[in-house]
């Protein structure tokens, strides 16, 4: 039998026998308050880190390849179905979308405002906008020849121009000469993430390739999506090496400049960056409450437990098995607050979760309530790291109960 484990499990932690001492309650509390803490901030960064991502990636492919200037005066790309074999062979190309972009002036009656359109092709994926619609629908490819083409435009720009699903605005474009073209607004989406929201409107690519005077194999950018966003430092060697190859071998007549989601959302990623280290700090910050505690109430204990310590050493215990009893004696205190803070923070996470009832100010945090992550694998981490620290930093001050002599016990009052 276990003789450490089986006293620790059955010892009171009290000198009396009865009710738990004060400072075991306030250890098993800090305890319980630092774990909810740490798995309560490592979720909610884990869930902004989710969400910015997602919203930038929704605006932003993760690689998107630009016209060379020096091959291309224009700016603009040919698409031709080489360049469709050479990206669609790489393995981990999930998505292509061509884009053919330009700026533009929306007006109204009311106002008008310069937006950035983006002409999109018929695979494109409309997912992330249709999850942040607010009104109407994405724009419709089916609609007869002739008829009016839809956009979809942002809250912000609907605000300013007084338009509704189903209202008609005159799209101005300059060049050599003005354009003018009317489109029905189909829907409005709110991203809360206004860099993009203020600027961006969406419609179809072959209306963006007339008002610009170009051909239909002219487009401003191919946008790639890859398996792993995670791998993107991975990916890009190969798919630069691709198209070298491919221009090498003749397949390609033009050359590219490749930009990656990361250095067009530097400033975001920088600051979610900056959270991790928020949150590294109060990881520490409270592991060392809780230690601290969970110290200071195994002293206590120690100083209730001097009478049983020297009955123990009497009875012929070793100081070893007598410093593991009062080490399991502080694990189990500790493990009792984790338990309790383990359900109190999933409790709350899972609230959240589901049901996002505390808010968040959109305009400053780009969403519009505290977004959570319920990934289990790094509150497990943060569970057994715990779990680990608490035990080896009670090794120490489980010294001064081995160092108690039989002959001191007795007289101690």
């Amino acid at each position: 039998m276990n003789t450490p484990l089986y006293i620790a499990s059955r010892i009171s932690m009290s000198e009396s026998g009865g009710k738990s001492s004060p400072a075991v309650k306030v250890a098993i509390i800090s305890v319980a308050l630092s774990i909810c803490i740490m798995l309560l901030a490592v979720s909610v960064v884990q869930g902004f880190r989710r969400e910015i991502r997602d919203k930038i990636t929704g605006f932003d492919a993760h690689v998107t390849l630009y016209a060379n200037m020096e091959d291309s005066p224009k700016g603009s790309i040919v698409r031709d179905a080489a360049l469709d074999s050479a990206l669609r062979r790489l393995p981990f190309v999930t998505r292509i979308d061509y884009i053919a972009s330009a700026p533009v002036l929306l007006k109204t009656k009311q106002a008008f405002k310069g937006v950035y359109m983006r002409g999109v092709d018929t695979g494109f994926d409309y997912s992330f906008l249709s999850s942040h619609l607010v009104a109407g629908r994405k724009p419709d490819r089916k609609k007869p020849a002739g008829s009016m083409r839809e956009i979809l435009v942002s809250r912000s720009t609907a605000r300013k121009l007084t338009l509704h699903p189903g209202d008609t605005v005159n799209t101005y474009l300059v060049s050599d000469e003005l354009r003018a073209r009317p489109m029905i607004v189909s829907g409005i989406f709110d991203t809360h993430f206004d860099a993009y929201d203020d600027y961006y409107i969406y419609g179809d690519i072959d209306v963006v390739q007339q008002m610009s005077g170009v051909s239909p194999e002219d487009i401003s950018a191919v946008e790639i999506t890859t398996a792993d966003f995670s791998r993107l430092d991975e990916y890009l060697p190969q798919l630069t090496y691709a198209l070298n190859n491919a221009i090498d071998q003749g397949e390609i007549n033009q050359s590219f400049r490749l930009s990656t989601v990361l250095e067009q959302g530097a400033n975001y990623f920088a600051w979610l960056d900056l959270l991790d280290t928020n949150v590294a700090i109060i990881l520490v910050l409270m592991t060392l409450v809780a230690m601290f505690t969970l110290i200071s109430g195994m002293l206590i204990i120690i100083l209730e437990k001097v009478r049983f310590i020297g009955v123990m050493r009497a009875l012929g215990l070793s100081r070893h098995k007598l410093r593991r009893i009062f080490v399991l004696l502080a694990v189990r205190i500790g493990l009792t607050g984790l338990l309790i803070g383990n359900g109190v923070a999933l409790l709350i996470i899972s609230l959240q979760y589901f049901f996002h009832f505390i808010p968040l100010d959109a305009s400053a945090y780009f969403i519009d309530f505290v977004p959570v992550s319920l990934a289990p694998m790094p509150l497990v981490y943060i569970n057994l790291a715990f779990v680990c620290a608490i035990y080896l930093v009670l090794i120490l001050p489980s010294q001064m109960a081995g160092r108690i002599r039989p002959s001191e016990s007795m007289r101690f009052d």
